[in-house]
This record gives structure tokens, sequence and C-alpha cells, in this order.
């Protein structure tokens, strides 16, 4: 089921960026093959960091970008006032403080550890708010460069940049307590993702570091 899918996500963006490209404009047709390129953000992650995603986590990146990118910045939805680019902030401190007990789970052999969940987290936690800043980065070269203006940096790109940044915050600790709920009574409601991670990569939940039989899975 998630694997089917994650290749209707696929096509779905990749269709929705041909959509881009032909439709959203004179001055923003070049962003459908931009958009294009996060596609790849997937089995290139895999190739990078030598493991597995799993589809939940998948789908979940693919999902975001094509609320971030294709629809808040090529359809500039983030430029129409009514709380999109807050939404989207929120969501991804929690994407990417899911991603941070990833990787924290690839270095350390498994997230669902009895040993060290307060540095589980505030390794996940510190790396969504390093990620917050790097985002408002992208967004100031993407001003520079193209002449994007998603911070409003003529008028509010103070006071946008920061309300970015507390959202991203807000949802780093809606995240930390399902984490904290999922360990005391495993029951985080999106703590789902990082198991299928911990699969796809031969992680045992209920133990510390021993690994599983390697579960196969296609690279893209």
């Amino acid at each position: 089921m998630s694997k089917t899918l994650y290749r209707g996500l696929q096509w779905f963006l990749a269709l929705f960026s041909a959509y881009i490209l032909f439709f959203s404009g004179s001055d923003r047709y070049f962003l459908g093959p931009v958009a294009l390129l996060f596609l790849l953000i997937p089995p290139v992650a895999q190739r990078l960091f030598q493991m597995k995603l799993g589809y939940p986590l998948k789908i979940t990146v693919l999902t975001f970008c094509f609320l971030g990118f294709h629809l808040g910045t090529a359809l500039r939805w983030f430029d129409r006032g009514w709380g999109y680019d807050n939404v989207v902030h929120l969501l991804s401190g929690i994407l990417f403080t899911l991603i941070g007990l990833c990787l924290y789970a690839r270095i350390r052999g498994g997230v669902n550890r009895k040993e060290e969940p307060l540095l589980q987290i505030t390794y996940a936690f510190f790396f969504s708010m390093f990620v917050a800043v790097i985002w408002e980065i992208w967004e100031f070269s993407g001003f520079l460069l193209f002449g994007l203006d998603s911070q409003h940096h003529l008028d509010t790109g103070v006071f946008d940049t920061m309300e970015d940044i507390i959202a991203c915050f807000v949802g780093s600790l809606v995240m930390a307590v399902d984490f904290v709920l999922y360990l005391r009574r495993d029951m985080g409601l999106l703590m789902g993702v990082v198991e299928s991670f911990d699969a796809a990569n031969g992680y045992d939940k209920t133990q510390d570091s021993a690994p599983l039989p390697e579960v196969m899975e296609p690279s893209l």
C-alpha cells in the first residue's frame, strides 16, 4: 500500500511540475524543472547516507515538498496572507524533528532505545531548528538571485523570518511531545514513520542495537 501510494505521489508531482512549467506564468515557468528535482531527494538521501528511508518517510518528505515548493513558492500560496506560510513552517518543525530522530537511529542503531531518550529528542529538536535557519537562508538567496520575495524582504522581512522560525519551533515541540508519548505509552501519532525507517534499515526497536535481517527495498 505504501509503495503504491509513493509511486502515485511521484507521478502526481511530475505532472504538477509540468503544470507549473506551462501554466504558472512567464515569470515562474522555470520553477517547473526545479520542482522535478525534488523527486530526487529520497534516492539521493539514501545513497548519500547509505540508508533506506522507508516508504512512509519518503511519502512524508515529498508531500512536504509539494506543500512548500509546488504550492507555496511556485503557485504563490505563501503570499496569499491567510497563514499558509505559518502552517508549512509548523509542519517543517514536525517533519525535520522526525528526520532528526531517523538520523539518530542511523547513528545509534534504532530510535526507541531505553537509553538516552533525552539525547535522542534533543538531537532531533536542534536538527530541526538548524534546518529552519538554513530554510530562511534559502529563501533570502531566492530573493537575491531570482526576486522570489517569500520573506517579504522589502516590507516585513525580519518579522516574517522570526515568525517562520517560531512556527518551526512550535512544530518541533509538537513532535517532541509525540516522542515522549511514544516512549512512555507507546501511542505517538507520528512515530510510525520512524518505526518504518527502523524496520527498513533492520533496527529492532525492542533491543539497544542488535540488527534484524536486512529488509530489501527499491532505491527509488
